[in-house]
């Protein structure tokens, strides 16, 4: 996600339900739905349960208390904070150096840390393991291999 001057809404909802977030110095995340008698939607209170701490989800979204940019980032929910006006170019070379990157295995993991919130560790051991075990006999990683031991970059792009 780019957020730029802030995020409101459903607007928290979708960046917040993003994989990174790059955001500006001096926007805000706001959950206001209560000012208007609403309640949040979206996915955005499990979003906020899950990234920040209780009394700070309480209070966004029941005194609609905006949370700035370098605070969300303090938390480690943001993962860049850049000036104003520089969100999209760090936000695309974000998206590049996914695009370059091995997809299976990225899709992978993806799923490996979504699961990571509700299984055992016995059971994420197992899931980690079966998910090694299958990566390792693929294309993706005999190229990662195969550029780390010739000492050169990796070439996802088939």
């Amino acid at each position: 996600a780019s957020v730029e001057g802030g995020a409101a809404g459903a607007g928290a909802s979708l960046a917040l339900a993003c994989d990174l977030i790059v955001a500006a110095k001096g926007a805000k995340f706001t959950a206001a739905y209560v000012k208007a008698g609403l309640v949040p939607d979206g996915g955005l209170t499990s979003a906020l349960a899950r990234m920040l701490p209780r009394s700070l989800a309480m209070e966004m979204c029941l005194l609609a208390k905006p949370i700035p940019s370098e605070q969300m980032h303090a938390l480690g929910v943001v993962n860049a904070l850049v000036p104003p006006g520089h969100c999209d170019v760090q936000a695309h070379a974000l998206a590049d150096a996914l695009a370059a990157g091995p997809r299976d295995a990225q899709r992978v993991i993806r799923g490996l840390v979504a699961s990571a919130y509700e299984n055992t560790e016995a059971a994420q051991l197992d899931a980690e393991r079966n998910a090694m075990a299958h990566a390792a006999g693929g294309p993706e990683a005999a190229e990662g291999i195969a550029a780390f031991l010739e000492k050169r970059r990796p070439d996802f792009s088939e």
